[in-house]
C-alpha cells in the first residue's frame, strides 16, 4: 500500500457571508480565527487507486463535486473510488446556496474545485510506501455533546480512525466523530470550527491530518463556547493518538445505488404547506416566512419537473477491511447505528455531508414531530421532505449491502 497527503487553502475573501445560525443575517467575514482548508488523503494498491477528501465547508455542490471528479479521473482514480466529504462548519462560506443562510459569492466558489484539485495534485507527489496501517476506535464520555432533537436521544460516543504509517514521510491520521461545526457561534471570524483544532492539534504532534464528519443532523455542542469547543478537540485528537489495531494493507470500494421516496405534492399541498409556515413564524415579513414564501414560489416554477423520487449514490471503501461509508445528508445518528448493527461492524465509519450536500435525512420519529429538520429545513434546502422512514429505510439497505460485501 502507498499513502499521500495533500491540503490546499480554501479561506474565502473578506465580506463573504457565513452560512447558518439563521435567516438573512449579513454576518459577513471580517476576519480569519483560522484558515479553511481542503485535505485530501490518496491511497494505493496494486489493485485499485482511491482519494479521501474533506473540506472545511458546510457543504458542496453538484458542480464542484464533478469537477473535482475530472480532475481525480484524469490520475486514473474513477469517480466511485472518490469520497469527498465536509466538515458542515457554519463559520465558512456557502457553496450550494440555501435561502436565507449565507448568499454564495459567485467569484469565490469558481475557485473551490481548483483548489480541491491542488490538494489532490499535492497528495499525489506526496505518495509513497505504506509501513504500518492501523486503526483506533475508543469512547470517551463528558458533556460535550448531545442530541438536540429528543431528550436523552442516542449520541455516537466514539472516535474512530486510521493512522498510516510511511517510510521517510509523516504519518497520516484520518479520524472521524459527530458532531454540528457550530461551537464557535454568530461570529464573523472564518473558522473551521471544532474540526480544524482537531487537526491542528494532530498536525503539532508532526503528522498529517483529514477530519471526516460523522453524522451530525441530531447532534450539537451543549454549549456554544470556544473553551468546550477546545476540550473537545483535545480529547478527539488524544483519542486519536491511543492504543491502535493493526490492520493489513488492503483497499477496495465502490458505490451504491439508492432510490430515496419523497413526498409527492399538489399545488394545493405547495401553497397551504407555506401558508402554514407563514402562520407559525408569526407573520409573512418574518424571516422564516420568507424562507417558506421562496420555497413556495420555486416549487412552483419547478412542479411539472418534481418528482417523488431521486437516485442517489453512497460511496464506501474498505481500508484494511474497515467499512468506510459517505452519506449525501446532514443525517441523524440512528442511521449510523443501523448500518454497524446490520453488517456487524461497530467500528465502520459513518459520514455525512458527502459530496453535494441534499439536507437533512429525519427519522421517522422526528418527521411525526414535526421538527425543523423534517420540515422547515425543506425550505431553505429547496427540496420536498422525504417520506417517513426513509432514513431507516436507507439505513438497513446500506447495512445490508455491507454485510454483503464484507462476508
Amino acid at each position: 500500500m502507498r499513502a499521500g497527503f495533500g491540503k490546499w487553502d480554501l479561506t474565502p475573501p473578506m465580506g463573504v457571508e457565513l452560512a447558518g445560525y439563521g435567516y438573512y443575517l449579513g454576518r459577513c467575514a471580517r476576519s480569519v480565527r483560522d484558515p479553511l482548508w481542503a485535505r485530501a488523503l490518496l491511497l494505493e494498491t496494486d489493485e485499485m487507486r482511491s482519494l479521501i477528501i474533506s473540506c472545511d465547508l458546510l457543504g458542496l455542490s453538484r458542480a464542484v463535486c464533478d469537477e473535482v471528479f475530472a480532475h481525480a479521473q484524469s490520475l486514473g482514480i474513477p469517480p466511485e473510488h472518490v469520497l469527498i466529504v465536509s466538515i458542515h462548519t457554519h463559520t465558512g462560506p456557502t457553496i450550494k446556496y440555501h435561502e436565507g443562510c449565507g448568499f454564495v459569492s459567485d467569484e469565490y466558489v469558481a475557485t473551490v474545485a481548483p483548489r480541491i484539485c491542488r490538494a489532490i495534485d499535492a497528495a499525489a507527489a506526496d505518495v509513497c510506501d505504506v509501513d504500518r496501517l492501523e486503526f483506533f476506535c475508543s469512547p470517551f464520555d463528558g458533556d460535550h455533546i448531545y442530541n438536540r432533537t429528543i431528550e436523552n436521544g442516542p449520541v455516537d460516543r466514539m472516535v474512530r480512525g486510521f493512522t498510516l504509517t510511511r517510510a521517510g514521510r509523516p504519518a497520516i491520521t484520518a479520524v472521524s466523530a459527530a458532531c454540528h461545526g457550530v461551537f464557535r457561534g454568530r461570529v464573523t471570524a472564518v473558522s473551521a470550527d471544532f474540526a480544524g483544532e482537531v487537526c491542528r492539534l494532530l498536525d503539532a504532534g508532526g503528522m498529517y491530518s483529514i477530519y471526516l464528519n460523522g453524522l451530525c443532523g441530531d447532534i450539537d455542542p451543549t454549549m456554544q463556547d470556544d473553551g468546550l469547543l477546545d476540550s473537545f478537540a483535545q480529547l478527539v485528537a488524544s483519542l486519536a493518538m491511543q492504543k491502535k489495531t493493526a490492520l493489513p494493507l488492503t483497499l477496495s470500494g465502490g458505490s451504491l445505488p439508492f432510490t430515496l421516496g419523497l413526498i409527492s405534492v399538489t399545488i394545493d399541498d405547495i401553497h397551504q404547506a407555506a401558508a402554514q409556515a407563514v402562520s407559525r413564524a408569526g407573520g409573512a415579513d418574518m424571516p422564516a416566512a420568507r424562507v417558506a414564501l421562496t420555497w413556495e414560489r420555486e416549487m412552483l416554477e419547478r412542479f411539472d419537473r418534481l418528482h417523488a423520487q431521486e437516485d442517489i449514490t453512497v460511496k464506501y471503501l474498505l481500508l484494511g477491511g474497515v467499512p468506510v461509508m459517505a452519506l449525501p445528508f446532514e443525517g441523524f445518528t440512528q442511521i449510523g447505528m443501523d448500518i454497524r448493527r446490520i453488517c456487524g461492524r461497530e467500528d465502520a465509519l459513518i459520514l455525512g455531508c458527502a459530496e453535494e450536500l441534499l439536507g437533512y435525512l429525519p427519522t421517522k420519529d422526528d418527521i411525526s414531530r414535526g421538527t425543523y429538520a423534517a420540515l422547515e429545513s425543506t425550505f431553505l434546502y429547496k427540496r420536498l421532505p422525504v417520506v417517513p422512514g426513509e432514513a431507516e429505510r436507507l439505513g438497513a439497505q446500506m447495512g445490508c449491502e455491507l454485510e454483503r460485501i464484507l462476508s
